[in-house]
């Protein structure tokens, strides 16, 4: 028999603000199960003390966290809920940088009126003697984690003594799932590299190449890659190679809108 202190399933959804169809999904999951279930009726009775219980997944939920997170952080100590929520906002924040990557790519593409807003070219890039500094990184620290590669190389070639020439650019190597990516930062060479602390001198090799100029934030410079792809597989000519881009101006000197950067792809011959 259930107890005159325990409420109806209605009742206690409407004291916890969820709904009756949650709180018997949560049941079902033993996320929070009833205090009592009639055996002839079906109906479903809940204690006081599972309403804190109640709100707080109630709370958890409308900040996105899963359900198998939430099921943890109930029963964490204060250390280990710590841990647990830093966790969650880390994949929190790169969700939103990756919402907010869409978001400009979509004023991009919506701006120039076109899914694939660029001219495309054949050209032969010559063989190049570079500076190189190489990295891993996944599609959300891309833009980032090249910048301080590119940094890093620059800062490098000038405690050699050396100039700093053109061109500038990397090489990013991207795997099926965009998990891990090769970058390899490089800029001009004119010295064997012995002068460097942690370059290393290699030579770029000569190509035909899908080439477009890109202007605009580094954020939208994937629809660049794509407008590449489609041009080579609409026209035949298999790629052979990874993307490379070359960026003609500082984005520390001017507005994201006027970043120039011409965009590569290796073709087979």
């Amino acid at each position: 028999m259930a107890d005159s202190n325990w409420m109806p399933i209605g009742r206690f959804a409407r004291s916890c603000r969820l709904s009756v169809k949650a709180l018997r999904h949560y049941g079902e999951l033993g996320l929070l199960e009833p205090a009592y279930v009639d055996p002839q009726s079906g109906y479903r009775y809940y204690g006081r003390e599972q309403a804190r219980d109640a709100v707080m997944i109630g709370m958890l939920r409308s900040l996105g966290l899963p359900l198998a997170v939430i099921r943890d952080a109930l029963r964490a100590e204060a250390a280990d809920l710590k841990s647990l929520l830093d966790g969650e906002a880390q994949r929190v924040q790169r969700e939103v940088a990756e919402r907010e990557r869409a978001l400009l790519s979509l004023r991009h593409i919506a701006g120039a009126g076109s899914l694939a807003p660029w001219s495309v070219e054949l050209r032969e890039e010559p063989a190049r003697r570079v500076a190189t500094l190489s990295g891993t990184t996944d599609a959300a620290r891309l833009i980032a984690d090249t910048t301080e590669l590119i940094a890093a190389l620059l800062e490098d070639v000038a405690q050699a003594g050396l100039p700093v020439e053109p061109p500038i650019g990397s090489v990013n190597e991207f795997s099926e799932d965009e998990d891990r990516i090769e970058v390899r930062a490089f800029a001009a060479a004119a010295e064997d590299g012995r002068g460097f602390a942690r370059a290393r001198v290699e030579r770029l090799p000569g190509a035909l190449c899908a080439w477009l100029l890109h202007e605009g934030p580094y954020e939208t410079l994937g629809l660049a890659h794509h407008a590449l792809y489609a041009w080579a597989q609409e026209r035949g000519h298999p790629p052979q190679g990874p993307i490379i881009e070359v960026y003609r101006n500082d984005p520390a000197e001017v507005p994201a809108e006027a970043l120039a950067t011409e965009v590569s792809l290796p073709l087979e011959a």
